[in-house]
């Protein structure tokens, strides 16, 4: 069984009417869990310490978040709004992704926090981009403070860069941030350009790799192969944490990419394989964006499903346009110089 924290707090938690980061969104994916024969265990999550907030997130912030408990609505940004529920939302996302973290770690198998809000553009200080708390990172710092865990590697393959959890670790060796994200030029927030790579102890240790826009599968997975795939493995994860973002599906209102729901299956072995090979299986999935209603339920099924084989996958062709072509070689030659299996 697939141990899957929930929450119904996230289903109380909504920024406005028309806004698409809603309530639906978890219903509709725990109705295909719910359908597929994969096997998924429903487990409440139980909200975060403000003392472990404490280990990502500044005091004011948390401050804040929690005040607007005491309103109807409260605008972080015009797009990120609180109602009198996120908070208690807030603390179970970040709550059940410690949760899945551990539960990962200590039973060498996956595990699903299908909690929102989602949480990997909130920085340091700052709410944003449908984000309060940064859930992934408060799971890996909490995940590495209590383990002692040397080597953890966060893959984020949201459709938008993870800018506030870039931030966090972009100066640390012990935190590998590889991010699949359509190009700043097009997609929210605008960060995670090649040249971002880290800095101080954490040079070389963010990889962003910025697709062209409408990039479908066999470009996408070629980068996650032929860049990601052999740098994860030369870093030698102890534990892999996925920032599941679904919003890279064609169609997707908030999207620029044009993946298929396949492509998920796809990623889902080539995970795998990397959990197979480094840290026994130790795959903690966080979920974040995606707003095809229509198609997030069959995505996520199939990301699972993939991520019950390892395996390597084939390419039916290699011509890919002269944009992405171009970023490839370029990305190259900029991890070349820090990881030798580029």
């Amino acid at each position: 069984m697939i141990p899957v924290y929930e929450s119904s707090t996230g289903l109380l938690h909504e920024m406005g009417p028309g806004h698409l980061e809603a309530p639906v969104r978890l219903t509709l994916i725990k109705q295909a869990l719910e359908k597929s024969n994969l096997g998924f265990e429903f487990i409440p999550s139980i909200p975060v310490t403000e003392k472990q907030l404490l280990a990502v997130h500044s005091p004011e912030l948390i401050a804040e978040i929690k005040e607007s408990s005491l309103y109807r609505w409260t605008e972080f940004t015009p797009d990120t709004i609180a109602n009198q529920h996120t908070w208690n939302a807030a603390l179970h996302a970040a709550g059940g992704s410690i949760q899945a973290a551990f539960e990962s770690y200590k039973k060498k198998h996956v595990s699903f926090a299908m909690l929102r809000p989602p949480g990997h553009h909130a920085t340091v200080n700052a709410a944003m981009g449908f984000c309060f708390f940064n859930n992934i990172a408060i799971a890996a710092e909490i995940l590495h403070k209590t383990f002692q865990v040397n080597r953890i590697a966060i893959v984020d393959i949201d459709n938008h860069h993870g800018n506030g959890t870039q931030d966090i670790f972009y100066h640390r060796a012990d935190v590998l941030y590889a991010s699949l994200h359509a190009s700043p030029r097009v997609a929210y927030p605008g960060t995670g350009w090649l040249e971002q790579i880290g800095e101080g102890e954490g040079i070389g240790k963010t990889l962003n790799f910025p697709l062209p826009p409408k990039t479908g599968d066999e470009e996408y997975l070629t980068a996650f192969t032929e860049i990601f795939l052999p740098v994860i493995n030369e870093f030698s994860p102890d534990m892999i944490l996925v920032s599941l973002g679904l919003d890279g599906l064609a169609g997707d209102p908030y999207g620029a990419l044009s993946l298929s729901t396949t492509a998920f299956t796809q990623l889902g072995h080539l995970i795998s394989y990397l959990a197979d090979k480094n840290c026994h299986q130790r795959i903690a999935v966080t979920l974040e964006g995606g707003y095809n209603y229509g198609k997030i339920g069959e995505a996520t099924v199939n990301f699972f499903s993939g991520l019950k084989t390892p395996r390597m996958i084939e390419f039916s062709n290699d011509v890919f346009s002269e944009m992405f072509e171009n970023t490839l070689r370029k990305a190259k030659a900029i991890f070349r110089n820090y990881w030798s299996s580029i």
